[in-house]
């Protein structure tokens, strides 16, 4: 039998009640989006929506935690439905730059109209939670988790 200790047990449960909202909050998000969104590439726009700067494709990779290869991908596809820009890092040719064009601020703007009915639905069906208390604490427990990982030198 494994051993396993409350403090063990419990972050495992944890671990799973995320993993499982995060498995149907994508599902259903993704069949609230338009045909040509998914939930990764809406992040992305909502990414860029919070945060004009440019960025380069490693740094959306670490921050969404993904492969450069992976962030590559959803990057070219944007790119072609014209929802934001790549372009080349002028201090440095080896690097390009990636931006939200106007037509992603539309995309984007439009997904989160569809989304809201989805979003009240849930809404509608409160817990006596406060949420943003519970969204502090996710955070807190995500910044906990990701600093787990962390490799000191």
């Amino acid at each position: 039998m494994l051993d396993f200790n409350d403090a063990e047990l419990t972050l495992i449960t944890m671990l799973s009640e995320v993993g499982a909202i995060e498995q149907i909050a994508r599902s259903k998000l993704d069949s609230a989006l338009p045909g040509n969104l998914n939930v990764s590439n809406f992040a992305l726009l909502n990414h860029f929506n919070r945060r004009k700067d440019e960025k380069t494709p490693l740094q959306l990779a670490k921050t969404f935690n993904v492969t450069k290869g992976a962030m590559t991908n959803t990057l070219n596809k944007l790119e072609k439905l014209g929802y934001i820009h790549i372009r080349p890092d002028w201090e440095d040719a080896r690097k390009k730059l990636v931006s939200i064009s106007q037509s992603g601020v539309e995309a984007r703007n439009n997904a989160m109209k569809m989304m809201k009915p989805l979003l009240n639905k849930i809404i509608s069906n409160r817990i006596d939670i406060n949420e943003r208390d519970l969204l502090t604490e996710l955070r807190k427990f995500r910044v906990k988790v990701e600093n787990s990982f962390i490799e000191t030198r």
